[in-house]
């Protein structure tokens, strides 16, 4: 088990930290950020956490120092100051990662995995996907293996089992990942307003129009995700096709064509194969996006995993303080969960509340 060090001085916090990472990492907890260079040299860990207060002085300084004393050990910054300046600065001082608070778990989670991983190639076994059934495990082989390619990858699954989260892991450990990850949903845009939304506009295109950038320009040299594609409207089809067939578009209003590069992953709950037969779907766009193929398994396929994704959103949602009880575990087992992970997380802040100040969820505060 890795060592990981965690710089924290408000004691909430650290727990809650501490509890979250433990499951994976052996955690030691230096509580003053003056003495991170110290504890550094001194615990020789794999990975260090800094977790700055707003406004700490010297930041940068500390880094550094930080950095100097850790034996190429990664340093991940976490800090409610996001400032672009910022996170530069940070960077250059010599940290790994950079999140800003609020962050996620599975932010945390795959930044601290990242940096444990070994350099340069990043092949480690660090956990991609909460759990450890051999579905979701499956899953993130396909994810180490497509990582380095630049092919398409298209993701099929239900909703709610964690699709954008497959295509960040993508990102995450890919040569992209120094670029951005740009993520729109297709069932979540008007059709009238997708083109303007992904290829972007320039002033006088339309009443009131601006110039803006749109995804794909956005997403030059790092991933754009497109989730739930097989609800795009044919006529947006043929262009998504040309861009990427091409790599150039036009903004709407545009006279020029903008040149664009970046890793395509798409996601879908539809059968994209029988839309395609029945003319829903175009062919071609299909076989140029269908390259590589990862299947997102329902949670009724990984029941063995609800034990660790119900206590990751408990120990999120009330930072580190609520635990799940062994009788509100065999009442979620016994769901069928039509909505998947989302569903499940959704009980689980519905059970936190209904827990009030308890320290455990029980099967009464588990309601569907």
């Amino acid at each position: 088990m890795e060592t990981i060090l965690l710089v924290e001085d408000d004691p909430l916090e650290a727990r809650a930290l501490v509890s979250l990472l433990a499951g994976e990492y052996k955690v030691l907890h230096c509580p003053e950020l003056r003495r991170a260079p110290e504890a550094t040299r001194n615990s020789s860990p794999a990975a260090v956490v800094l977790s700055f207060p707003p406004s700490f002085d010297r930041r940068d300084e500390l880094i550094r120092r930080t950095a100097g004393e850790s034996g190429g050990a990664p340093l991940v910054v976490l800090s409610g100051e996001a400032e672009p300046s910022v996170i530069v600065a940070c960077l250059r001082s010599g940290a790994f990662d950079f999140l800003a608070k609020p962050y996620s778990l599975e932010d945390l989670r795959r930044s601290v995995g990242l940096a444990v991983l070994p350099s340069p190639n990043r092949q480690g076994r660090a956990s991609l996907f909460i759990g450890r059934s051999p579905a979701i495990k499956s899953v993130e082989e396909l994810v180490r293996l497509y990582a380095d390619s630049a092919y398409p990858v298209l993701i099929f699954g239900e909703s709610g089992t964690g699709k954008e989260v497959a295509a960040r892991a993508l990102r995450d450990l890919s040569p992209t990942r120094v670029g951005a990850f740009v993520a729109r949903n297709c069932a979540a845009i008007p059709e009238h307003l997708a083109e303007s939304e992904l290829f972007g506009t320039e002033k006088g295109a339309f009443t009131d129009a601006v110039a803006r950038p749109g995804a794909f320009e956005l997403a030059r040299g790092g991933l754009f995700f497109l989730d739930e594609i097989g609800e795009a409207g044919l006529p947006f089809q043929a262009k998504l096709l040309r861009v990427l067939e091409t790599g150039e578009f036009w903004r709407l209003g545009g006279t020029k064509s903008l040149a664009t590069d970046f890793r395509f992953v798409s996601a879908t709950s539809r059968d994209l194969a029988r839309a395609a037969s029945e003319g829903g779907f175009r062919a071609d766009l299909l076989y140029r996006i269908d390259t590589l193929i990862i299947e997102m398994p329902p949670l009724r396929a990984r029941r063995e995993d609800i034990e660790d994704l119900a206590a990751h959103f408990a120990l999120l949602a009330s930072r580190g303080r609520v635990g799940v009880g062994a009788d509100a575990l065999d009442k979620l087992y016994g769901f069928d969960w039509p909505g998947n992970t989302r569903q499940l997380r959704n009980i689980v802040h519905r059970a936190l509340v209904l827990a009030g100040h308890a320290d455990e969820i029980q099967a009464k505060h588990i309601v569907f």
